[in-house]
Formats: C-alpha cells, sequence, structure tokens
C-alpha cells in the first residue's frame, strides 16, 4: 500500500536530489560532456575563509571569525545566522568592514545553541544593482553533535530477510565483446562522455591501455541488472570498484579512467534498464513523493538489492582479488556505497561522496520548522520517526546502516551543499563503526566535485588495500 509524501515534512528532502545532478570524477555520477562550472550556490564574487582554520570547523575558540572577501566593490555586509538548512535565524548583524573590501563576521561561541552545523547567510552592499547573496556554513564542536536515533527494531531482521532472498537469485551473467581504449582514447571519452576533465590524476595511472565490455545480470525483482565494465588487460586478478549512480534514470559511462588506476571496475544501471537507451523511461516510485507500507515495497530496496548484487557478480569473476574490492559513488550513490558497505562485509573499503538520504529526521524536521518560519533553537535534535513516510524512510536512511559498516572509509562533504546538507553526512559519519575512518569538509563547495578529493582518494585506497 503506498501513501502520500507529507508536504510539510519529506517533500524537501526527495525534490533536492532530482534537483541537482553533481559530476564526480572517482565517483563517476554522469553520462555528459565536461563541464567546469561549480554547482550553485557557491558565488565566485564571495569567498568565504577563517584565518583560525582551513576547513570551517571550530571548536575551543571562543568567538567565530570568518572572513568574506567580495570580488566587488563594497560598502557594507549584513549577515544572519541560522541553523544549518534553516531558513529563519536566530541572530543578525552587520559585519565589521576592512579596507580591501573583506568583512570580518565575528559570532561569540556563547551564542551558538547546540553542538553542530551553522548557515551564516550574507547580502552585500556593492554596485550591483540588487544585494549579492552568500552562503558560508561552518561547524560548532561537532564531535559532540547529538543524533536522533531512528532505527527501527526489526532493522537487522528486515535487512537479513532481503538479502536471504536476493541469495536465491542466480546471476546468470552474460559479458559482451570487449572494445580497446588507449589513454589518447581515454581522455576524449572523460570529457565527451564522462563528465570528468580529460586526466586530473596521471600519477594514478598504472596502464597506457584498458578493456571495456557490457555486462549483465539477474537482480531484485525479476530485473536485470545492466553495466559497463573496464578493466586492464590480462588475466588479473585485479582489484575491484563498484562504482554506484548518483540520482536519476539515465545512461551510465564506462568506468575507463577506474581502469586506467589499475581497477577491475563496473559501472551500474540500478534501475533495471540498458546502461545506453537514447530514451529512458519515468519509473513509478522513484523520488515521485510516494512512501510505501510495507516498507519493503519502497522503491529504493530494489536499488539497494541490486547493487549487493553487483558485489556478488564482481566476486564471481576469476580476475578479481577477493580481498581488495571497492566501492565508490557520489550522491546517491555515496548513499549506496554506505548501504552495500554495510551489509556485505566482503567489502574492503568505502570513498562515498557527498552522500545523500543520511538522518532523514532533521531534513523533515527543517522543512517543517522552515514551513513553520520557526528557527529549531528550541530542541537540539529532531523529534523521532512519528508519520508513516519517516517510518518507512528510517529503513532506508544511510545513517541507520553506518554502524554496520566495519571497513575503512574515506569520504567528504560539501559544507554548503542543500542536496546533501552538512548536518546529514557528519551525523552519518559519525555513527560509522569502522576504526578506520576519514572526512575531508569542503568549505564553500556545494553538491559538487573536488579533483584534490579524488586525487588523495586514489592515494589513500593505494595504501588501504596494499598488500
Amino acid at each position: 500500500m503506498k501513501c502520500n509524501l507529507s508536504r510539510v515534512t519529506l517533500a524537501a528532502v526527495l525534490a533536492a536530489v532530482s534537483a541537482t545532478q553533481p559530476g564526480t570524477a572517482m565517483e563517476m555520477n554522469l553520462q555528459l560532456p565536461y563541464a567546469s562550472k561549480t554547482a550553485s550556490p557557491a558565488r565566485p564574487e564571495l569567498a568565504f575563509y577563517a584565518k583560525q582554520n582551513d576547513d570551517l570547523l571550530f571548536a575551543k575558540q571562543p568567538a567565530i571569525e570568518i572572513y568574506c572577501r567580495a570580488g566587488l566593490r563594497s560598502v557594507g555586509l549584513k549577515y544572519s545566522l541560522r541553523r544549518n538548512t534553516f531558513a529563519t535565524p536566530f541572530l543578525t548583524g552587520s559585519a565589521a568592514a576592512l579596507p580591501a573590501n573583506t568583512f570580518v563576521i565575528r559570532i561569540p561561541a556563547d551564542r551558538l545553541p547546540f553542538a553542530g552545523f551553522y548557515d551564516i547567510a550574507v547580502e552585500l552592499d556593492s554596485d550591483e544593482p540588487q544585494p549579492v547573496k552568500g552562503l558560508c556554513t561552518f561547524g560548532w564542536n561537532v564531535e559532540q553533535m547529538p543524533v536522533t536515533d531512528s532505527r527501527p527494531a526489526d532493522f537487522d531482521d528486515f535487512w537479513r530477510q532481503a538479502k536471504a532472498e536476493l541469495a536465491q537469485i542466480p546471476l546468470a551473467a552474460t559479458v559482451g565483446e570487449f572494445t580497446t581504449f588507449t589513454n589518447q582514447e581515454i581522455d576524449a571519452y572523460n570529457l565527451a562522455a564522462a563528465a570528468i576533465p580529460a586526466d586530473y590524476d596521471p600519477a594514478g595511472h598504472k596502464t597506457a591501455t584498458v578493456e571495456s565490455a557490457k555486462v549483465a545480470f539477474n537482480g531484485a525483482l525479476g530485473a536485470r541488472v545492466h553495466g559497463w565494465l573496464a578493466k586492464p588487460p590480462g588475466p588479473g586478478p585485479f582489484p575491484a570498484m563498484l562504482v554506484l549512480p548518483g540520482g536519476g534514470i539515465n545512461a551510465r559511462p564506462r568506468p575507463l579512467e577506474h581502469a586506467r588506476h589499475g581497477y577491475l571496475a563496473l559501472d551500474i544501471q540500478a534501475h533495471g534498464l540498458d546502461v545506453d537507451l537514447e530514451k529512458y523511461p519515468t519509473l513509478p516510485g522513484y523520488y515521485d513523493g510516494q512512501i510505501y507500507d510495507p516498507p519493503r515495497d519502497f522503491y529504493f530496496h530494489r536499488i539497494y538489492l541490486n547493487s549487493l548484487q553487483a558485489v556478488n557478480y564482481l566476486l564471481s569473476r576469476p580476475d578479481v582479488d577477493p580481498k581488495r574490492l571497492v566501492i565508490v559513488g557520489g550522491s546517491q550513490g555515496g548513499r549506496t556505497a554506505i548501504v552495500v558497505g554495510a551489509l556485505d562485509h566482503r567489502v574492503a573499503a568505502i570513498v562515498p561522496a557527498i552522500p545523500h538520504h543520511g538522518y532523514v529526521p532533521y531534513t523533515a524536521w527543517a522543512a517543517a520548522s522552515n514551513q513553520a518560519k520557526t528557527d529549531g533553537t528550541d530542541r537540539a535534535t529532531p523529534p523521532p520517526p512519528a508519520d508513516p513516510a519517516q517510518r518507512c524512510l528510517a529503513y532506508y536512511d544511510n545513517l541507520n546502516f553506518a554502524p554496520a559498516v566495519r571497513c575503512p572509509v574515506f569520504m567528504n562533504v560539501g559544507l554548503v551543499d542543500g542536496a546533501s546538507p552538512a548536518t546529514c553526512v557528519y551525523a552519518t559519519f559519525q555513527q560509522l563503526g569502522s576504526a578506520n575512518k576519514t572526512l575531508v569538509p569542503l568549505a564553500g563547495l556545494a553538491h559538487d566535485w573536488s579533483a584534490e578529493f579524488d586525487r588523495r582518494a586514489w592515494r589513500w585506497l593505494e595504501d588501504t588495500l596494499r598488500p
């Protein structure tokens, strides 16, 4: 049985991801030409930084000092302070002006009601006809940030049963004809069809040519899962990399860059459709506001199980090193990487970038508070799930999978990301059960990628997977 999603609570959760499509490199989410434009709301006219630290995460300072440098002639700067993703401010003021078109926003730490993340919305008075608006997000004592528990009592049994049912489905895998790509052809493909620069990490190359072919295998609900496989030449065994797709129902790029880095890589179309259709259908239940009772009928049940089946497929291949299988993904792919890492402990490491759909109670609370025009300072954490929609989504919230992740994790967070808010990503990171976990804050970045993060991730994987 399906019920309509409450507009007051969770509509913004589902709308945010469908409206924003990141182009990540290691996480390879888009089959599109490369573009250099950054994701909104980053504004090149305004640059925020702190002399106290570079990542805008503060802890012991008696006052937060954030600088805003304007690339325009400036007269004054007004600011409002809000809880992360809230629209109603609890503090407003004017920044102190410095001569070189720079302003200092000073916030006494005792004015911050709780440990967590905060947004500073600014309006610059300049020579523009309208005020130039900007956004800066910072963290305060984030290691002490409290989190609401929304994990259902039968959560483990729910997914144990799902895995048992998946285990009964034979793979029946097929592999198409392989095509060879040279370094020059990989560069051209990256620019034309993989949404990444031609070659952003030459130091990570392990081979001058790669081979790529279509693959397919049986997934959940009677569907065939299709994907692009790419690998270095030769019999292996190679470390394996599962590349999970971001939001949307669309074509998938070949993971040639991943193979050039030495991996047998698989990028799947997780919806049960082919990887290179000219036009893709709209599938009912996918980000359309429908929440299902029982929860197993929710759309993401198939996404998670198809992704788990992709692990089974990779580990069935004789040219894969079973001890060196990693999962990467951005946005929805980052979310699913955490899920699969929790449900299958054969995974050696995960790199989830800007993971979406973590800590749903917080996003729902912020959406309801924004409609009610309240500032959220009356309580430290959101209320636990109360309506059917939130109870259903609790089975799919990557925060609730995080404690079961045991493998090493290297992840990031865009501090001004509206689709994957800093509060939600950090809460998920905080709950990870891994003893080896790293979070890289991307100050000033929204739902977007960082070439340097990916370069560091490639080096981190080399160290982590070292025999």
